[in-house]
């Protein structure tokens, strides 16, 4: 019985080992199959399509790569950045300035060829001549080319001595604008009123389109008429000049700031000192011929009050006593 146990062991452990070795080597080639099939999967999705991530970046940098690129890039900053259109700004200018000089009559025709000269003319011109009180002076009115303004403020310092001397400018480029807009729109409603007037058939039709054209028309003149203006204030610049002597009152220079306050407030006190007196010296004959003639009258009233005859008392019956 030993033997047979022995030989029977002996005789299973090679189907044993046999089967062990048939289970390891499919277990291994499932596993290297398993794995294979994995990275051949894996190969084909890294190398067959690309990735979402690096397709998007080759679609972004497909259409501006090389030098083509370069310039769509290059246009586009500058699109972004490109400054806006200068735009031409249309300014008026004004100013006055006060001129002393000796001979204010000699300064003003001076002064009327050095603005022919620059182009401009003369406005207006108002001359006073001296009298016994007070010196001569003019005034005058100009019209300069804006780009003649400062030159001839300049050109005045060599007539007199500029006392004081003020310019303003202001911008109206919208005001033009607005009104281009407005007058083109008119030529375009008025164009096209014209051809319906043409195109009318019916009398009334015709009879309305005319006076809405002639409303169209009307208001289209009256805003080329201030365009125009607007353009001659523009092109020529206003200057106001004042020529005094050198010796009047308006030709003084007179201090600024704290000093020059108290000395206005002291002309001032004395002007309404002077005004008031003025008119007291004018009322106060007036009021003596008033005081006059009332005593006259009261005088008057009291004679007569005295002349009044005085009559007596009237005796009052006593009243009847009752019974």
């Amino acid at each position: 019985m030993k033997r047979n146990r022995s030989a029977r062991g002996d005789a299973g452990r090679p189907a044993r080992r046999l089967f062990r070795t048939l289970l390891t080597a499919v277990v291994g080639g499932t596993l290297v199959v398993t794995l294979a099939a994995c990275s051949g999967s894996g190969a084909s999705d890294s190398g067959g399509e690309p990735a979402v991530g690096e397709g998007s970046a080759r679609e972004v940098v497909e259409p501006g790569t090389g030098q083509d690129g370069v310039a769509d890039a290059t246009g586009a900053v500058g699109i972004a950045e490109a400054p806006e259109e200068a735009v031409n700004r249309e300014l008026i200018t004004t100013g006055n300035a006060t001129l002393a000089v000796d001979d204010p009559f000699e300064a003003a025709e001076q002064i009327a060829d050095l603005v022919e000269e620059a182009g401009g003319r003369v406005e207006a011109r108002d001359e006073q001549a001296a009298t016994d009180g007070e010196p001569g002076s003019a005034s005058m009115t100009l019209r300069i080319p804006a780009d003649r303004v400062s030159a001839t403020l300049d050109a005045l310092d060599e007539l007199g001595e500029v006392r004081d001397r003020h310019v303003e400018t202001v911008d109206v480029t919208g005001t033009a604008q607005d009104l281009d807009a407005r007058i083109e729109a008119l030529r375009t409603s008025t164009d096209r009123l014209r051809e319906l007037m043409a195109d009318a058939d019916r009398t009334s039709d015709l009879i309305e389109i005319e006076a809405e054209l002639s409303t169209r028309q009307a208001e289209l003149d009256s805003r080329v008429s201030e365009r125009n203006r607007l353009s001659d204030e523009v092109a020529m610049s206003t200057l106001h000049v004042e020529i005094v002597a050198e010796d009047s009152p308006a030709a003084q220079a007179r201090p600024g700031g704290f000093l020059g306050g108290l000395s206005a407030g002291w002309s001032a006190l004395v002007s309404t000192f002077n005004v008031v007196v003025l008119v007291l010296g004018a009322i106060i004959p007036w009021l003596a011929l008033a005081g006059v003639v009332l005593l006259v009258v009261v005088g008057v009233r009291r004679q007569i009050a005295k002349n009044r005859p005085t009559l007596p008392p009237t005796a009052t019956p006593d009243p009847a006593p009752a019974d």
